[in-house]
This record gives C-alpha cells, structure tokens and sequence, in this order.
C-alpha cells in the first residue's frame, strides 16, 4: 500500500472483476449553463448593424436622387465596400460567439483499505469542458495565452471523487459512501476572484431525487441542484440549464501516457483521493489543493511584471501592445 494507502487500479483488471457498468452508473450527473461563452465582440455586432443600415439607407437615397445624379462606378464600390465590411463584421461576432460545454469525461479507479471482504474505492471523474472564461476580458486573454504556451490545449478539468464500498466475492453488495468534491456553492457565477473553497464531503442519499451537480462558477467548481433553486439570481440568468449524463461513449478512463500529452502535472490537479473513509470521522476532514489557482497566480504576476497593478486592464486595445510580451514570458516558462 503506498503512503496515501490508496493504489490505482489497472482499468483492464478492474474491468475484468466488477465490470464497466458500476462506472456508468456512479458517474455524477451534471448540470452546466448555455450562458457559460466566451466573451463576445458585441462592438463588432453594433458596428455591423451601424453599416447595414446605413447601406440601406445610401440605397434610399440613391434611388430616390437617381434622376438627378447617379454614378454607377460609385455605387458598386459603396456597396462592395459596404457588404465585404458587414460580412467581416458579422465573422467576427460569430466566431467570438462560443459556448463553453463538457466534452467528455475522463476517470481513474483507486483501491483502498479492505474491511470483511470488502474493499474500499474511489472513483475519481474529471469531466474535461471546452475551457474557462475569465470575466475580466484582458485576463481571459492572457489566460488564453497560458493555455497554448503552457498547457499546449484549452481544455479545463475539474475533478469529482465517489467512495464506494465493493465485495469481490458478493458484487451485487455495493455500499455508497458518498461524494467528495471542491463546493461553490454561494459564489456568483461571473465572481472574477475565486477563494479557494474547501472540498466538501456529501453522503450518497444527497443525490437522490435527481439532486444532481451544478456547475458553481466560471472556474468549474459544483454546487447541488437544490442549493442551486435558492440562489434565484444565478438560476434564472444562467438558464437554460443543460443535463449532462455519461455513458460508455463520453467516460473514458485515463492512463499514465494520456497525462503525460496533456501535461497532467502543469494542471493542478491532485489525482489521489483525499479521504480514508475506513477512518472514523472522515466526512468531517478538510481539504484545500495548495496548487488549486498557481495558473491564476501567474498569469496575475505576469500582469504585473509587463502591465502593472495600477493599469486598468478591462480593455484590450490599452494593453494590445503588451500581449506580445506576455505571450513570450509565457513560452519562455514552457521551454
């Protein structure tokens, strides 16, 4: 038993044992918000608008004046101009118009004490989104930049950890413990500094009536469904609220080769499960990842090294000149 006195598991003898099915089925249902996007270049929309109408208008007039003066040449390169700059206008807007969604979700099987027969596991799930969107939009930048430089992809992950109790010898005797993951529950959606929340542990019984997983905030941290009805400000203006369920085609366990290609270390995230539930009073122990936000922290440090604190940084154009820099900073970090 190592140090932790958890050891994963090989999938393939896992799978061989017990079968994937238990895999599907305690895999936490999740609910994500179709208002989670990237920004948008709403001043792309406005200035296409602004030049629809006022080809429509150029259009009016030059009907109506036709009688009187009419160039044709003038015309069509009014109206090419025109046309070419809505169309590029209108690109922009759509391509800056993306949804943050869940793709997949990848898991990892650990095993732990053994008690009467029966052992001790965790279920470690990460459902992987399409990304994060900073609500400062210079940062989401900037966080953008980490991502490639350093990361190499922009896919997020977040991390949901299910103890169970399983008898080799008897597998229809499963017994649930419960949840473990970082609760944001009470936290704006948009809230751009995110405190380090505390994982919490919640019993099996809490997921019953569908009381599934919603996404808390922008960063992917997961709050109940019911506590969710009572923060009406954020269930209302995030809504619709999308259900995501994984199956055989979505869940996919991740391998020691996989982490490396997604450069697992640089990621923040603390593979082994937190809690020894063989241990009396476990559900009443604390966890904080100290490595939870060091992304956050430098891309705020490069921040101050190429911008500086006094800076407003809400808008792009006042630090365009900088990006480059900071892009750099970021590659150098990588090399």
């Amino acid at each position: 038993m190592s140090d932790s006195e958890w050891d994963k598991v090989d999938y393939d003898q896992f799978l061989e044992e017990f079968g994937k099915e238990i895999i599907i089925k305690y895999a936490p249902t999740i609910l994500y918000s179709k208002k989670d996007k990237e920004h948008e270049a709403y001043i792309s929309l406005i200035a296409f608008f602004f030049i629809a109408g006022g080809l429509l208008i150029y259009i009016a007039i030059t009907y109506f004046l036709a009688p009187i003066l009419f160039s044709l040449f003038l015309f069509i390169i009014f109206i090419t101009i025109g046309v070419i700059s809505a169309i590029l206008l209108m690109i922009n807007y759509l391509k800056s118009n993306v949804y943050i969604k869940p793709l997949e979700c990848w898991f990892e099987v650990f095993k732990g004490k053994s008690i009467d027969n029966a052992n001790f596991y965790c279920f470690s799930y990460y459902p992987i989104f399409t990304g994060n969107c900073h609500p400062n939009e210079v940062k989401n930048v900037i966080y953008k930049m980490y991502q490639e430089e350093v990361l190499g992809s922009k896919i997020t992950i977040s991390q949901i950890e299910t103890y169970l109790k399983l008898n080799p010898l008897n597998k229809g005797s499963i017994e649930n413990v419960g949840y473990l993951f970082q609760y944001g529950e009470g936290h704006p959606f948009n809230e751009e500094d995110i405190t380090q929340t505390p994982w919490k542990f919640f019993p099996f019984i809490k997921s019953k009536n569908d009381n599934f997983l919603a996404v808390a905030n922008w960063v992917h941290q997961y709050e109940w469904r019911d506590d969710l009805e009572y923060d009406f400000d954020k269930l209302h203006e995030y809504a619709p609220w999308v259900i995501q369920r994984w199956n055989k085609f979505n869940l996919k366990p991740l391998t020691e080769d996989y982490k490396e290609k997604v450069k697992w270390s640089l990621r923040n995230v603390d593979s082994l499960p937190k809690l020894k539930p063989w241990e009396e009073h476990f559900d009443q122990n604390v966890y904080e990842n100290p490595k939870a936000y060091e992304h956050l922290t430098l891309i705020n440090n490069a921040i101050k090294k190429f911008i500086g604190i006094e800076e407003n940084i809400e808008k792009i154009r006042k630090v365009k000149d900088k990006l480059l820099l900071i892009k750099a900073y970021f590659r150098d970090l990588n090399s």
